[in-house]
């Protein structure tokens, strides 16, 4: 159990972090502080963090909390499509993200959601409602402080930033079980 409380506050510095730039005047305080070593000290904390998250979540013991129900995995596979859409509008400037401002963050909240889903045990309930919080928060911080990513004009973005966010989709559903353990395919009943 002390792995999954390592877990919430690895996820609880991963979340101070990206969300410090959301806090304009926080943020200044911390960059003048910081001088020229703010970027560099803000890319080694995420990517820290981020690391720190998958390995103690990826090394937790097994505690199961619930039992998912039986159509979650199937409500999990359609949020994926959804989550995989937003991801590829986040890799683009489309118009697309000048509409939804922080598209990554609807990845995490669908994510969370689809992972909550399917799976009952103490690691993952702990990884994806904390990583949800997050969203949540950089959502809010986004709109109060009206946040507008850059975008440029023209379809040509939006069609492939929703092609991408397909093709990622296919990929991932594909190679699920070799990247993260559970081949989602045979567990919805697709047979490959």
């Amino acid at each position: 159990m002390t792995r999954i409380w390592l877990l919430a506050l690895a996820i609880a510095l991963f979340g101070a972090t990206h969300i410090l730039p959301g806090l304009p005047e926080l943020r200044a305080k911390v960059r003048d502080l910081l001088g020229r070593a703010y970027l560099p000290a803000f890319i080694s904390m995420s990517v820290l963090t981020t690391g720190l998250v998958g390995w103690l979540w990826a090394t937790s013991e097994f505690i199961p909390l619930y039992t998912p129900p039986h159509w979650g995995p199937h409500a999990t596979f359609t949020l994926m499509f959804f989550a995989f859409l937003f991801f590829g509008i986040f890799l683009y400037p489309c118009r697309l993200k000048r509409f939804f401002r922080l598209p990554f963050a609807y990845v995490i909240l669908l994510w969370g959601t689809g992972h909550l889903l399917a799976n009952g045990d103490a690691a993952t309930v702990v990884l994806a409602s904390g990583m949800m919080i997050v969203a949540a928060i950089l959502l809010v911080l986004a709109m109060r402080n009206g946040y507008r990513p850059e975008a440029r004009d023209g379809l040509a973005l939006d069609v492939l930033a929703i092609v991408t966010g397909m093709v990622l989709y296919v990929g991932m559903a594909t190679f699920h079980g070799v990247l993260i353990g559970v081949d989602v395919l045979h567990y919805i009943g697709i047979d490959t």
